[in-house]
């Protein structure tokens, strides 16, 4: 890995991830909606139905873009958006404003118009425009798209398994899975580093991370008082051997050797079961 190139990352910073300002001017419509309702005037609730209606899918195209900028600002390693939902979602909304104007408000249409340009504009400037430019190191020989998807199912089982072990409350245990998650992720961060080391860590990322969740899931169905103390200090000796090995396999892949777990993820499976 002493080759690896390094990749360029966006500066950290606070990103909005919900489009909350909008959502009070959806509020306001909405009330001034059942109001049209309220006073039998049908054709104008008519109208602010449709309006409410592009204005809650405009936002909702905001949220969405929103979402995926903080996804792709938080990777190192990620394509930019294909869908510009903050740029739709923009256009939108400043055509749902220019139909407000011309067919509820009777607006002229230079002022229909101009408030048009001006929410489009207002939008892309507070939300800023969808990321153009995909973070993606040159010349790494693997097939990035499939990489982009391996490492985020195994950043999802992680997850699953961090998660997982906030239900167990023997604090050996806790400790020992939270561990080897946080080792499991030092790989995955070591992959993004130099792509080409996802050929040989497949076997880590599709067998071991399901191993161990999977291992976990079960324990966390088993009734706690049919289990005896032996079998939790197996269970915590594989599991902190398995932090061992995270630890062996990822001074490996630093050095480019081969790839290689052994860890014997059956074995911990049966014990569960017995």
């Amino acid at each position: 890995m002493a080759k690896a190139k390094k990749i360029t990352q966006t500066t950290t910073k606070k990103i909005k991830t919900q489009a909350t300002i909008l959502y009070i001017f959806l509020i306001a419509l909405f009330i001034s909606t059942a109001f049209s309702l309220f006073k039998a005037a049908y054709i104008e609730f008519t109208l602010k139905l449709l309006a409410f209606i592009i204005f809650l899918v405009s936002v909702k195209l905001i949220d969405k873009g929103l979402e995926a900028q903080k996804e792709y600002e938080n990777s190192k390693i990620a394509f930019a958006p294909k869908f510009k939902y903050k740029l739709f979602g923009a256009v939108l909304l400043g055509l749902d404003v220019f139909f407000i104007n011309s067919f509820i408000n009777h607006s002229s249409l230079i002022n229909s118009l101009f408030l048009t340009i001006l929410t489009i504009l207002g939008v892309i400037f507070y939300y800023g425009l969808d990321p153009k430019v995909d973070k993606i190191p040159q010349a790494s020989g693997v097939n990035m798209q499939k990489m982009i998807k391996e490492l985020k199912e195994a950043q999802e089982k992680i997850d699953f398994i961090k998660e997982a072990q906030k239900d167990i409350d023997d604090l050996r245990l806790k400790e020992a899975i939270n561990k080897a998650a946080i080792k499991a992720e030092h790989i995955l961060e070591t992959i993004k580093e130099d792509p080409k080391d996802i050929k040989v860590a497949r076997k880590f990322i599709v067998i071991y991370l399901d191993g161990i969740k999977d291992v976990i899931n079960q324990y966390n169905n088993i009734d706690k008082t049919k289990l005896d103390d032996s079998f939790r200090v197996r269970l915590i000796e594989l599991l902190e051997l398995a932090s061992s090995k995270f630890d062996k396999e990822l001074d490996r892949l630093k050095s480019n050797e081969i790839f290689d777990l052994d860890v014997q993820i059956d074995a911990l499976k049966q014990q569960l079961k017995e």
